[in-house]
Formats: C-alpha cells, sequence, structure tokens
C-alpha cells in the first residue's frame, strides 16, 4: 500500500521525490523494494532523501542521508574545537558513501529549529551564522535551508503552534544567501570539485578543482580577527572574488575580520 501511495504522487502530481522520516525504523527490505519499483516508472526524475544514518539506505536507494555528525562537529567548532575537526568529519561522513551519493549539509533543519536552537544563536548572529552557512555549502555535500534561517529567525520555529517568519527581517542577510547560492547554483566546481584543506584551528581553507577550474574559500570561524598565513601553494596567486567580481591577489599572510569569508575563482 505504501509503494502504491509512492508511485501515485509520482505519477499523477510529478512531486519532485520523498523525504522518508525516521527511516531507520524501516526494514532494508522495504526501502529497496519500494525503490526498485518506483525507479523502473520511466521518464522521472526525483530526489530521495533519508532521515537517517544506516549505511545500507544508499544500497536500497536513497540518494542523500542526513549529515548529523557534520553539524555536531560545526556546533564544536563555533564553541572553541579546532576548525581543522571539520574537515576530518566530512571524510568520515563520504568514508563508507557509495559514488554519487550524498550527505545533506545544513546549519539547522526542522527539528534542531524547534528543539535546539536557530543559526542565529547558535552561530553567534548573522555574520556568524553566514559563515557556518559558507563553510556548510562548499566543504560538500548537497546544501539544505530551512524556513527562516534566510531572514535571520532568533526565536526557535515550533512544529504545533503558529508562529509566522518575518519576511522583512535583515534583508541583507538574505541578499547574502541569494549572493552565494546564484553562485553556487552555477559553479560546477562549487558543487563538483575535489576539495583540499589546509588544516587550521581557526580557519577554514579550501581549494575545490574540477577540470581547468579552481576554486578557494577562506572563513573564519571565529569572533575575533584573525591573521591567517597563506598555505604555500596558495601564496602570491592571483584570483577574482566570485561575488564581487574583483581581482584579489593571496599573498603570504591574510587578517581575517570577524567570521568573515573569502570565495575566489580563477
Amino acid at each position: 500500500a505504501m509503494i502504491d501511495a509512492m508511485k501515485y504522487w509520482i505519477l499523477e502530481a510529478n512531486v519532485d521525490g520523498y523525504r522518508c522520516d525516521y527511516a531507520d525504523g524501516v526494514p532494508y527490505d522495504f526501502w529497496k523494494r519500494a525503490f526498485d519499483t518506483l525507479t523502473s516508472i520511466p521518464n522521472r526524475e526525483y530526489v530521495l532523501l533519508a532521515e537517517g544514518s544506516r549505511n545500507d539506505h544508499f544500497t536500497a536507494g536513497f540518494e542523500m542521508t542526513y549529515g548529523w555528525d557534520y553539524y555536531n562537529k560545526l556546533k564544536g567548532v563555533y564553541e572553541g574545537q579546532a576548525a581543522s575537526g571539520l574537515t576530518t568529519t566530512h571524510n568520515n561522513e563520504y568514508s563508507n558513501i557509495p559514488e554519487g551519493k550524498h550527505k545533506l549539509r545544513f546549519t539547522t533543519n526542522h527539528d534542531e529549529s524547534a528543539w535546539d536552537n536557530t543559526p542565529m544563536v547558535l552561530f553567534n548572529g548573522k555574520d556568524g551564522a553566514l559563515a557556518a552557512s559558507v563553510v556548510t555549502i562548499f566543504m560538500g555535500g548537497v546544501p539544505l535551508f530551512y524556513t527562516g534561517q534566510e531572514v535571520g529567525r532568533v526565536d526557535i520555529v515550533p512544529f504545533f503552534s503558529n508562529s509566522p517568519i518575518n519576511w522583512d527581517d535583515n534583508p541583507d542577510m538574505l541578499q547574502a544567501y541569494k549572493d552565494l547560492m546564484d553562485f553556487y547554483s552555477q559553479s560546477e566546481v562549487a558543487r563538483k570539485g575535489t576539495s583540499e584543506s589546509y588544516l587550521h584551528a581557526d580557519v577554514v581553507c579550501l581549494k575545490k578543482s574540477y577540470g581547468n577550474v579552481e576554486l578557494v574559500v577562506i572563513v573564519n570561524v571565529r569572533d575575533n580577527t584573525v591573521s591567517y598565513s597563506i598555505p604555500g601553494v596558495l601564496q602570491n596567486t592571483n584570483w577574482m572574488d566570485a561575488l564581487t567580481n574583483e581581482s584579489v591577489t593571496l599573498e603570504t599572510s591574510l587578517l581575517l575580520g570577524n567570521y568573515q569569508y573569502i570565495i575566489l575563482k580563477n
């Protein structure tokens, strides 16, 4: 009956996919049977997302699972842990994932904004929340945005009572998210590039490569200025700011403001 219902919404409503709640509580055999049936439907494309952490979700047919470990490590970094731990966690989350499958990466979601706190609280205001998003978007995985984070919602977003979002809050933050995602959605290297990280306690620095195209992302994850020594392979290299199109030369060091992020393309 459940498989019939899933087929119905694909065939009759052309839904974009399914996010399956508490997928870990459903046997593998069911998911495998369901997705074998759905993927046999011709000329349909959809996303299959598991709210779960079992590795057999990928072999069953799911394309993504939630990146809980990365989210928890990101919170830890903002509480003072070394920023280099994000790279370790990213690599660990991807170590057993089949080619073409992904982790869903987020700085909040429906559970976190209801039961934990919003990014404005967890990541120390607008600048901190944006910096956390840049790290999360560009390190890897598929980015998720949840209602209210793009306008800096401070209060939790409850499940079971009405609490409207003020969409006029923080228009500068909304524009920053639009600019980030306009670039991300048009950049193959941002979405598909292989990544090399340069580990640091307070700064996330990574270079992504896709063919002959390169991208450098540098993020200060601290609420204070950081004097950052540019990695040797990036010293005295010329780039263009991906968000402003201004020319940038990386010399030997860089003074980064509180939660400052820089996205450079060649």
